[in-house]
């Protein structure tokens, strides 16, 4: 059986959430150095339509400005990287059942603060509230808002102790199922590439 291979285009989001999938946007955390699949803000908005991180109009405009600004895009995707590890480092800690160090909360705290500032609510004709993001900005940073606000209600909401971290690649991910004992981020990927290495270091010990 071949291994299977992540690209940006078949990479999957086992993660349970916005935040997991954008913090597990690298192909394994046992590399090093990461091999990541988002570098440029081209290769971030392609993952970004691809989720439905924002609706058409918004991805438009937000490559307007990366086409018009790609200086400062690239700083800006400095910035999501940033962001991304910071979410890393928290609920790799968490899953281990340890304390966030306090670098990655304050960063996070910070971009948080500005994403919720960029935050509103709408009631519609069933006096249902949508929640809406400020159309008025532009930048790269605007696409990160929503993975910022699942991050918060993820790290508020009672789900943590369903926090688990892949044994084959080292991706995070909430276990759903009903027993909790999820030991991959997917069966069909890193749980059969873990299971065929398996077995064939047992056939390759058997014969030797």
């Amino acid at each position: 059986m071949r291994p299977f291979i992540r690209t940006i285009e078949t990479l999957e989001l086992d993660g349970g959430s916005l935040c997991l999938n954008f913090v597990n946007t690298v192909r394994s955390r046992f590399e090093h150095p990461l091999y990541e699949f988002i570098v440029s803000p081209d290769d971030w908005l392609r993952w970004s339509r691809r989720i439905k991180l924002l609706n058409d109009l918004e991805m438009e405009r937000i490559e307007r400005y990366a086409s018009m600004n790609p200086v400062k895009a690239a700083s800006e995707m400095k910035e999501i990287i940033g962001t991304r590890e910071a979410l890393y480092g928290i609920f790799h800690r968490l899953v281990n059942k340890e304390t966030p160090v306090s670098q990655h909360v304050t960063l996070f705290n910070k971009e948080l603060s500005h994403a919720l500032g960029c935050l509103k609510i709408e009631f519609n004709g069933d006096l249902k509230i949508n929640e809406k993001w400020d159309d008025t900005l532009a930048d790269l940073l605007y696409t990160l808002h929503p993975v910022l606000k699942s991050a918060y209600d993820l790290l508020v909401s009672n789900q943590l102790n369903r926090l688990k971290e892949c044994q084959h690649c080292g991706w995070i991910y909430l276990d759903k199922s009903k027993n909790n004992s999820r030991r991959w981020c997917n069966m069909k990927t890193c749980g059969n590439t873990e299971k065929t290495k398996k077995y064939y270091d047992s056939h390759k010990t058997s014969i030797a």
